[in-house]
């Protein structure tokens, strides 16, 4: 009876530590650092301005900063999203979810990031590969879709997407003192766009902008200025390298300080080899 028991709690651990190995091999991620203030980040930088981080699942965040070095607000923390994005046959957009168990690179974990390349899946077996850069304080991104996959029905394409969230979300803006004081609040608030044409234009926050629209995107966004005060003196310079464009968008036609995003991406004829970059500067 002895033996017979001891067999059975052998056969349970065994069956556990399978399960445990199986689990945590689908949980297997990129490797990360270990010491403050970089615990849990594959790869990151920082410069007075702001914090570049890079997590286990390749979560990407920019973070700005102020003059103590902290983040000037967490709920205002921009992510950027990147990935495979396919458009249904209703002409709606969206981004595969990556799978974090594909996710690879040859580069080693870094708190001084100069350059990494990451590759990985997303839903629908579709591989892209990321490549990150900086130098003097510039942050490069690109990639490309390496293989389809199983995503042949629609259209698909590699994107990268930095998304600016609502920038005053504790701001009293529901009645007249509130309104007026966030109204003189954001009225320097402005973005400065440069068509890949060559010609200008400009946004400011205080007004409902359908950012989706030709009068914004033209044909094309070459470079932008994201100049607000939500996040004290700072510029944001936003430029698409050649055989490369963004898009501004938002989820709705509401103020810009609500939230939007800037969809980058290469053209796939002209950029085979995935040399374009967005390029960030914070200043």
């Amino acid at each position: 009876m002895l033996f017979d028991a001891v067999m059975i709690v052998k056969s349970i651990l065994t069956t556990v530590s399978a399960c445990f190995l199986v689990s945590g091999s689908l949980q297997a991620a990129l490797p990360t650092m270990g010491e403050p203030p970089w615990m849990g980040y594959f790869v990151g930088y920082e410069t007075k301005k702001f914090r570049f981080t890079v997590d286990q699942n390749a979560k990407i965040m920019l973070v700005p900063l102020n003059y103590k070095g902290e983040p000037v607000s967490k709920v205002t923390q921009i992510p950027i999203l990147y990935g495979i994005e396919e458009t249904n046959a209703e002409g709606r957009s969206y981004l595969r979810k990556i799978l974090p168990e594909t996710l690879e690179s040859s580069d080693a974990k870094t708190s001084k990031l100069e350059k990494c390349t990451i590759r990985g899946k997303v839903t629908g077996e579709a591989a892209f590969e990321l490549h990150i850069t900086q130098e003097r304080g510039v942050i490069s991104l690109g990639g490309r879709m390496t293989d389809p996959g199983k995503l042949t029905r629609n259209p698909v394409r590699f994107v990268i997407r930095p998304d600016f969230p609502n920038s005053y979300p504790y701001d009293k803006k529901d009645d007249k003192k509130g309104e007026k004081a966030f109204e003189k609040k954001i009225s320097d608030d402005r973005i400065d766009i440069k068509w890949t044409d060559g010609k200008k234009t400009k946004l400011t926050f205080e007004k409902d902008v359908d950012a989706n629209s030709n009068e914004v995107n033209g044909p094309g966004i070459a470079a932008a200025i994201i100049e607000t005060a939500a996040y004290k003196d700072m510029r944001f310079l936003f430029t698409a390298t050649p055989n490369s464009v963004m898009k501004f968008s938002n989820e709705k036609t509401a103020p810009l300080y609500k939230g939007f995003a800037i969809t980058w991406q290469a053209d796939p004829e002209k950029d085979k080899e995935g040399k374009a970059r967005l390029s960030i500067e914070v200043k």
